[in-house]
């Protein structure tokens, strides 16, 4: 039931091949995935197996490439998403901004606890001003920025700026955590 055509011509140079073709947030085709014959390789080299009765056979050589160039479809997904990935790709998933030194320490355990659950997370605290240290998270287009000051500290809070739902909110640091692990089980394009 999925539709396909002939590519007379298309460049298969070891025998017969399917080319997975997607489409791209502007509406571009681009090959990625490949399944192919190859019946060129294993007569060039004098590749052989011995079958059940003893006699040696020819192989067929299969070449599969699932996404196609790893650098073609890591393209094709930022330019889909236009840089703002889902949380459970996203090179960097939550930036910490501790609104000064007193926080560092919390900071490295939020980001302890975020990295033990597979969470990739990293903190801002350069010697600069919190709103510059928070825009610069926000031009990453990291999914969720963690602020920290005193009171997120010692009431063991985190104050969130989720982008992909801009929305900002408080909740508690098991409850920060939890939302993360949840984040990273949504796997959807």
């Amino acid at each position: 039931g999925i539709s396909y055509k002939i590519d007379e011509g298309g460049g298969a140079f070891y025998g017969p091949k399917i080319d997975i073709k997607i489409t791209d947030a502007i509406g571009r085709k681009w090959q990625c995935g490949t399944v192919q014959i190859d019946m060129n390789l294993p007569e060039r080299f004098n590749l052989a197996y011995t079958d059940e009765s003893n006699s040696a056979q020819q192989p067929v050589m299969i070449h599969r490439a699932i996404l196609g160039s790893f650098e073609r479809f890591v393209a094709i997904l930022t330019e889909h998403f236009g840089g703002e990935f889902p949380f459970f790709i996203a090179p960097t998933q939550v930036i910490i901004v501790p609104i000064n030194e007193a926080q560092n320490a919390y900071a490295k355990e939020l980001r302890n606890a975020l990295l033990k659950v597979g969470v990739y997370a990293e903190i801002e605290d350069k010697n600069e001003t919190l709103n510059k240290r928070i825009r610069n998270a926000e031009k990453q287009r990291v999914p969720m920025i963690a602020v920290l000051g005193a009171k997120e500290m010692e009431e063991r809070k985190v104050a969130l700026r989720n982008r992909r739902e801009k929305a900002q909110c408080e909740m508690s640091f098991d409850e920060f955590i939890a939302l993360t692990k949840e984040k990273m089980r949504e796997v959807s394009f």
